[in-house]
Order: C-alpha cells, then sequence, then structure tokens
C-alpha cells in the first residue's frame, strides 16, 4: 500500500440498485482520521466534513486558539514571570534564615535567663537586665519578621497579577476550544438506511451521552456508510483491518492490535453514530459482542458446605449480563436454590472456559476473596497460541491498562497500567491444516482483565495471539483459552484443594 502509519483501514461492498449501474457490486474503502494531515489520496472516501480548508472557520478559529497557547506558553516562560519569583523566593528564604536564627537566640536566652532567675543570689537589677535583654531578642524576631516586608508583598502581588492574566488566558483558551469542538461536530451531519440525517451531538446526547470523544466521526465506518448513502448505494458487508507494517506504537501506550488483523468499529466513538447510521439496514449481530446460546451446562468437580469448584464452558457469562444469556451465577442458584449472599468469587472471560470457585455462604465468599486478593490461589491456563511461538518459557511483566476508545478490550500502558506478571512454558506444537499451532502454559501472578490475552498478543510479549481471540487475534468456533488447574489451602478446613479440568481441545 505504501502507507507506514499505524492506522484502521476500512473496505464496505455496496450494491448499485439505482438501475443504472446495472445492480452492479462495487467496494469503497477508506481510512481513519487523516493521513499524513491530509484527505486527499485517492481511491479512499472523502471525510464525512473537511474541516483542513486553511481559510475555513476552523482553521482560523484553530489558528487563535493555537496563538492563545503561544502567549500562555511565553507568559509561562517569561523573564518577567521568572524574575519575580526568584527574587521573592530569594526575600522569603532570607528572611526565614534571619526569624530562625533570632528565634535560636532568643531560646539559647531564655533557658540562660531562666537558669539566672533560679539562682539563690540575684539583684533586682540584674532581673531587670534580664527582663530587658528578654524584650531585646523578642523585638529582633519581629523586626525579622518584618524584613523585606514591603518588597515581598509587591512581588506578590506582582506574580499574582501575571498569574491573573495566565488563568484569563487559559480560561479564553479552554472557552473558544470547546465552542470550536462543539461547532465541529455539529458539522458532521450524519445519514442512515432509512433517511434520516442526524449531527454528531444529536446522535450522542440521544443515548444519554455528555462527553463526545475528540476525533468522533473519522473513523472508516462513518466515512464509508456515509459515502454509500450520498451515492444512493446499498450498503453489504464491511470489514476493518488494522495497517502496521512497522509495527509502530500508536500513542504511548503499546498497540495490541495485529497488522493486517479485522477488528470491529471502536466503543467510544463509533457505536453510538453506528447505532444511528445502521438504521434501515438489515445488520447481522457483532460477532463480538453476540455469542450463540450455550448448550453446556456447568460441571461440579468438587463441593462441599461451604464452597464449590466448577467447569465453566466457553461462551458463558460469570455473572448475569444485558442480555438472557447463561450465566454461572444463574446456573449456581439452580443448582444449590439455598445458596446465601454473593456467588462469584473470581472471573473468566465469557470466551474463557475452565475451573472456577464459587461460595455457598457469605463468609466463604469473603474468605475466598481475600486468598485471592493476596494471592494465595494458584492457577494454571492452557491455550493455543496462532502461530510457533520461538521461546519455550519465560515470565512477561507488562502493565495493563482499559482500552477506553476500544471497550471491552485493555492495552499495555507503561503510565497509567496496572502490573501484570505472567509465566509461561511451552508444552508442544501441533498445526491446523497447514497452520502452525503452539500448546502452551500459562501460570499467572497477577489477575488482571484479559491478562492472558493481552500479553500473548502483545509485540512486547509473545506477538501470537491465543486462536480465536476475537478481541486481540482472528476469529474460531471459540476461544482457545482454558483455566486447567487450581490449588489452595481451604479457609475454613485448611485442607489443601487441588483441582484440575480436562483441556477440551
Amino acid at each position: 500500500m505504501g502507507f507506514t502509519e499505524a492506522k484502521m483501514f476500512g473496505v464496505l461492498i455496496v450494491r448499485d440498485e439505482s438501475g443504472v449501474g446495472g445492480n452492479r457490486l462495487f467496494f469503497l474503502a477508506a481510512y481513519s482520521g487523516q493521513m499524513a494531515g491530509s484527505y486527499d489520496y485517492k481511491w479512499f472516501v472523502p471525510p464525512i466534513y473537511n474541516y483542513l480548508d486553511p481559510q475555513g472557520y476552523f482553521m482560523q478559529e484553530q489558528a487563535q486558539i493555537v496563538g492563545l497557547s503561544e502567549q500562555i506558553s511565553a507568559l509561562e516562560d517569561s523573564e518577567e514571570l521568572k524574575s519575580a519569583e526568584a527574587r521573592l523566593a530569594l526575600l522569603s528564604s532570607a528572611r526565614e534564615k534571619e526569624v530562625a536564627g533570632a528565634k535560636a537566640l532568643y531560646e539559647e536566652g531564655r533557658k540562660r535567663r531562666e537558669t539566672l532567675r533560679n539562682a539563690s543570689e540575684i539583684s533586682e537589677a540584674q532581673l531587670l537586665a534580664l527582663t530587658l535583654e528578654s524584650q531585646k531578642e523578642r523585638a529582633d524576631i519581629r523586626r525579622a519578621k518584618q524584613k523585606y516586608k514591603d518588597e515581598i508583598i509587591l512581588l506578590e502581588e506582582e506574580i499574582r497579577d501575571l498569574h491573573r492574566r495566565l488563568n484569563e488566558l487559559c480560561s479564553q483558551r479552554k472557552e473558544r476550544s470547546e465552542r470550536l469542538q462543539d461547532w465541529l461536530f455539529r458539522q458532521f451531519r450524519l445519514l442512515n438506511g432509512e433517511g434520516d440525517i442526524q449531527d454528531v451531538v444529536k446522535i450522542f446526547h440521544s443515548e444519554g451521552r455528555r462527553l463526545i470523544p475528540s476525533g468522533t466521526g473519522e473513523c472508516c465506518a462513518p466515512k464509508l456508510l456515509q459515502t454509500a448513502y450520498m451515492l444512493n448505494l446499498k450498503p453489504l458487508c464491511i470489514a476493518e483491518f488494522w495497517w502496521n507494517p512497522l509495527h509502530l506504537p500508536s500513542g504511548n501506550a503499546e498497540e495490541s492490535r495485529m497488522h493486517l488483523e479485522f477488528y470491529p468499529a471502536c466503543h467510544s466513538k463509533c457505536r453510538p453514530l453506528l447505532n444511528f447510521m445502521l438504521k434501515g439496514l438489515d445488520v447481522a449481530p457483532s460477532p463480538v459482542l453476540h455469542y450463540n446460546k450455550v448448550s453446556t451446562q456447568i460441571r461440579v468437580l468438587w463441593e462441599d458446605e461451604q464452597i464449590a469448584i466448577v467447569d465453566k464452558p466457553s461462551g458463558m457469562l460469570s455473572q448475569p449480563g444485558r442480555s438472557d444469556q447463561p450465566n454461572l451465577f444463574d446456573e449456581c442458584l439452580g443448582l444449590w436454590p439455598d445458596i446465601e449472599g454473593q456467588v462469584i468469587v473470581h472471573r473468566l472471560d465469557q470466551d474463557t472456559s475452565g475451573i472456577m470457585v464459587v461460595a455457598k455462604t457469605s463468609r466463604a465468599h469473603y474468605r475466598m476473596r481475600k486468598l485471592f486478593e493476596l494471592r494465595q490461589v494458584e492457577k494454571e491456563y492452557e491455550a493455543l497460541l496462532d502461530g510457533r511461538l520461538s521461546m519455550s518459557e519465560g515470565t512477561i511483566n507488562l502493565p495493563l491498562a482499559p482500552d477506553i476508545d476500544s471497550s471491552p478490550r485493555q492495552k499495555v500502558d507503561y503510565n497509567s497500567g496496572l502490573e501484570a506478571v505472567t509465566e509461561y512454558r511451552v508444552i508442544g506444537f501441533e498445526a491446523i491444516g497447514n497452520k502452525p499451532i503452539t500448546r502452551i502454559r500459562f501460570r499467572p501472578l497477577t489477575g488482571r482483565t484479559h491478562q492472558l490475552r493481552v500479553h500473548a498478543a502483545s509485540s512486547l510479549g509473545l506477538n501470537l495471539p491465543i486462536l480465536g481471540d476475537r478481541l486481540y487475534g482472528t476469529w474460531a468456533d471459540r476461544l482457545y483459552l482454558h483455566a486447567a488447574s487450581l490449588s489452595f489451602t481451604h479457609p475454613f478446613t485448611n485442607e489443601k484443594i487441588c483441582l484440575e479440568s480436562q483441556v477440551p481441545f
């Protein structure tokens, strides 16, 4: 393609039903945002709204806002402000030292005077001299506190005036930036399959969302659908893929998307827009959000009066969700109707199968949660990696944080991520057709969301996604990740519990 910039690309298959084109199929292509600061690339659809015209309102107003930023920076770095702050710090420090010195002399003299006053032989004249000495030293403290007072007051007022100007400039920049952003979002007037038109602000507000992420309306899917509607073409199917041939990092956090792999539209920017733009089309359920009904029931591996250890199938939620999909919580209530309090002690991803601990009593839930929090529960997972891994064993230490723009995905983030550590060892190599597969065991030392999935897929980790990982890899009949073993000391009996679950793949 010739592009080295890391970004999403999209393709939309459309049909011309006007009769002019003979009911033929066509494709439209798009890239997210801008490419090297431009929208002008052949074969790609135009933006929904082009705000890059240097004579247009957006760029003119943006230039004014940039000018405010330059004024703010100049004032923050000005010699006037730096000199006043440095002089104030110098005088304040000198005054504090003189006050501290005068107080030390007074305290030393006070102790000496107290000793003399307690002496049996002391004259009235000596007592008077001691009193005068004390008064002088107190006066020295007051004089030290008053030293440089007038100059310090003038400097403080000068600095306050400068900071007042800074705050006014910052407030003005913030107000104009917010007003310009709102104006821009209102220029993105989107179409849908029913012929309706709404701008981005109305669409987000109709879903109860007040905060609109920057860049909304510039992703591939909205661009492609908008062009199709404007050309009276019927959208048939769409796909978006990640292009990153040089494996460049995205922003300040390592990007876990794989080059040339397909991914769904982002959650924060695109989902509200697509909820509107896809109206009037016959849309299949999103493969990321849709699951077939789970027919396999949970298996009870071990139980007593306090806890039970079960085998959860892939596709089953741990907790009830927004849909009627099967979940472990309801299954447990069906098995043990007298169960009390919370049930789920820890969670497995919906796609992940394997061993889970559930609590039958509130006391058991509390004690088991403590064991997990203190990392006194040992777990091992078995997985199939999509490719052949060159390393035989090792430890992955990559901090993880939520990917706000692409929920429920997580990302490697060294700035705000939480510690996530995984040990691994390869246990064999296989093949599915001509595709090489690595069978691996993971031992997570922490319990972060999607930890094993990101540590496997990330280019800073194993750089091989788990087979069937619809979020970080490629589609398959299931996610090939299974919680295979679990061991802990029973919180009531002190019995050592060690259980294995047969890997279903």
